[in-house]
């Protein structure tokens, strides 16, 4: 899976792209298997105010026109990444029951 890793009043570090991988884009490739690799695109922004919260928005279109999109936020990276992934799960198994 492509995610684009936008950053704002954030530097998206190395750690940081390893902890997308393994907490969002790796389960979410498992849930769409069946895909070819090349229509597994997603957008990420990642903001970090004034007060150290994350605020992370998700944005995916999936083949029949099927639009994904979850927002989260959280006072710890990690935390925002898992709340995001569970979202993104629900939202793609409710697309591969219809």
């Amino acid at each position: 899976m492509n995610i684009q890793i936008i950053g704002d009043n954030l530097e998206i570090s190395e750690s940081n792209r390893v902890m997308i991988q393994e907490k969002v884009s790796f389960p979410l490739d498992k849930l769409l298997s069946k895909y070819d690799g090349d229509m597994k695109n997603a957008s990420m922004r990642i903001i970090k105010d004034k007060f150290g919260v994350f605020k992370i928005n998700f944005d995916m279109n999936l083949p029949g026109k099927t639009h994904i999109f979850a927002e989260t936020s959280h006072k710890i990276f990690e935390s925002a990444l898992v709340d995001l992934a569970q979202e993104v799960e629900k939202q793609i198994k409710k697309f591969k029951q219809e």
